[in-house]
């Protein structure tokens, strides 16, 4: 499946979402001057591909409720601007509400999140806190994957203030452009970023690292004959690679497949940068990849036993 960015970019621009109506000049606006970034990107724009961390988010965990400030330790913006996109899920596990089947919802949908970090000087729309340090700026974007509708973003600008080590200041606020009575359903779409908070968080931790890949040849030659000559974009992805191996050996992850592999494996972040640190001198945070709790046979005492491959 191509990009959506690059479906973006083939396309005729970008199309106001369903509910704007009465803000239609104001989101023109925003549409005017995020199409400079997002119709021509270049290198100073990374391109993530997240669809790992969003299949951990929605089907491998099975956590319905997500806070900003709990969940996602370090929001600090890796680049000064950046977009990640991935595909919606076919299914949303949760232990409150069980398996909630998307298919219905949003056929082979895809979402996008343009990032911008912003430093207080270059954000002055609102008063930032005094232990303010960055602004993230984020659009959403989606292809709701039927035929019949085009992708339609941005959805309204949503921003959330962060100290110096990357934690949120207070709550989230968003720009909207809809009509009144449409508040809750702006409120949903604040928890769309949510894999993308995920990645970033991820991309602060010492063993995970990013992959460049640049799209096949021949798929690219494609492409481009299909679409007017865009050439698709170059995109990185994630690697967890202690996560990886237990996947493999503990999860099974072969024979059970990812989603169940990485619900029995899902790990955690522990946070170093506060006291003695890592080893009583690292100052970092750290992904812990799993933790058996409990006991094992009649020797094993009732301890946590950390599980190192």
């Amino acid at each position: 499946m191509p990009r959506l960015i690059d479906d973006i970019r083939a396309g005729e621009g970008l199309r106001a979402p369903w509910f704007v109506n009465k803000k239609a000049e104001a989101w023109t606006k925003l549409a005017e001057m995020l199409g400079k970034v997002l119709l021509h990107p270049g290198p100073d724009l990374p391109v993530l591909l997240i669809d790992n961390v969003a299949d951990y988010y929605y089907t491998a965990s099975d956590q319905e409720h997500w806070s900003v400030d709990r969940d996602f330790p370090n929001l600090a913006p890796p680049f000064p601007a950046f977009w990640c996109e991935h595909k919606m899920p076919r299914t949303i596990h949760s232990k409150e509400c069980g398996d909630t089947k998307m298919n219905p919802l949003i056929q082979h949908g895809r979402v996008g999140i343009l990032v911008h970090g912003l430093t207080p000087e270059q954000f002055t729309a609102v008063d930032i806190p005094a232990n303010g340090h960055w602004v993230l700026w984020c659009e959403l974007f989606v292809d709701y994957g039927f035929r019949d509708r085009p992708i339609e973003g941005p959805h309204g600008s949503m921003f959330l203030c962060l100290d110096e080590q990357g934690a949120v200041i207070g709550a989230p606020w968003m720009q909207s452009y809809a009509d009144a009575g449409y508040e809750d359903v702006m409120k949903s779409f604040m928890t769309w970023l949510h894999p993308t908070l995920l990645a970033i968080s991820f991309l602060h931790c010492k063993n995970v690292r990013v992959e460049d890949n640049q799209v096949p040849k021949p798929l690219a030659k494609k492409y481009r004959e299909r679409h007017r000559g865009v050439q698709p974009t170059a995109y990185k992805t994630l690697v967890i690679e202690p996560l990886k191996q237990i996947l493999r050996t503990e999860g099974k992850s072969g024979e059970h497949g990812l989603a169940k592999a990485m619900h029995i494996c899902r790990g955690h972040f522990r946070d170093y940068r506060q006291g003695r640190g890592l080893f009583g001198k690292y100052k970092q945070l750290v992904w812990t990849p799993m933790t058996v709790r409990g006991t094992k046979g009649k020797e094993a005492p009732p301890r946590e036993i950390e599980v190192k491959l």
